[in-house]
């Protein structure tokens, strides 16, 4: 008997196990029905003491801010400065602003090891197009710095004018994948992402091209860009930064004094 109850608790534990995957250090979630796990992850305690934790893999990131850096629990949510972000392999962009909700909690702060851990759970939007279920989500001993590190969510600056409305982004992301540089920048309502080839060099880019890419998307979903340019004006592949301008056209929406100037991972 007591065999057979041994045997039913060992396979009852490497069950419950199964959709955990803990290493040295780790930050790994359940996105939908899809186990995620990055390849590196981190966490910076920014100037203004909020914390980013970033995590990220080839082609996908996740990214979490909270307001402080402390042994707590942080509500994601409508008046919340805290927020969290997924960025997924076609370089589509899912954010908590500002209709997402979820918790974030921070169980363990070592300050002698400068790691931390916990765990989370949310909801993240593309405008108009999905939304995405973050679940099971553990960050475990991930190593933070007070170093000014780059927030992944403010990469840069960027601007625009959609149909002569200023643009304002609150989440500039850019990063760099096998097969593009793309750069995502998101208001409440609506979206601008530019895609270039990893080895883009400066000059003018007539749209559309196969070398650069620029989308417009809001509630109802991805526009089609049926002209425009974009000007690359610097890249700088060693301290990967680039910096431009662009104006482009889709059939109902017009987007002019397009600018930008990031940094990206």
């Amino acid at each position: 008997m007591k065999k057979i109850l041994l045997v039913l608790l060992s396979a009852f534990f490497i069950i419950s196990c199964e959709d955990t995957k803990v290493t040295d250090s780790a930050l790994q979630a359940n996105i939908d029905n899809n186990f995620y796990m990055a390849a590196d992850a981190r966490a910076s305690v920014n100037d203004d003491g909020t914390l980013t934790i970033l995590g990220s893999s080839q082609n996908e990131g996740m990214t979490i801010k909270l307001s402080s850096l402390a042994e707590n629990s942080y509500t994601i949510g409508e008046g919340s400065s805290n927020f969290a972000m997924y960025e997924g392999p076609g370089g589509s962009v899912y954010t908590t602003l500002p209709d997402g909700e979820g918790m974030v909690t921070i169980s363990e702060v070592n300050e002698v090891n400068k790691t931390i851990s916990g765990t989370f759970h949310f909801n993240a939007i593309l405008p108009g197009i999905d939304t995405i279920y973050v679940s099971n989500g553990t960050l475990f001993d991930i190593p933070y710095n007070n170093s000014t590190e780059l927030d992944p969510v403010n990469a840069g600056t960027f601007s625009a004018k959609i149909n002569d409305n200023e643009f304002l982004p609150f989440i500039v992301s850019a990063r760099k994948t096998t097969h593009r540089i793309s750069i995502s920048a998101n208001n409440v309502n609506s979206k601008i992402t530019l895609n270039f080839k990893p080895d883009v060099s400066t000059g003018n880019y007539a749209l559309p091209n196969a070398t650069v890419q620029a989308i417009y998307t809001n509630a109802d979903g991805s526009k089609t860009t049926r002209e425009g340019v974009v000007s690359l004006s610097e890249h700088n592949t060693s301290e990967k930064t680039m910096k431009g301008t662009f104006s482009f056209n889709t059939d109902n929406t017009l987007i002019t004094e397009g600018k930008f100037n990031i940094t990206y991972k």
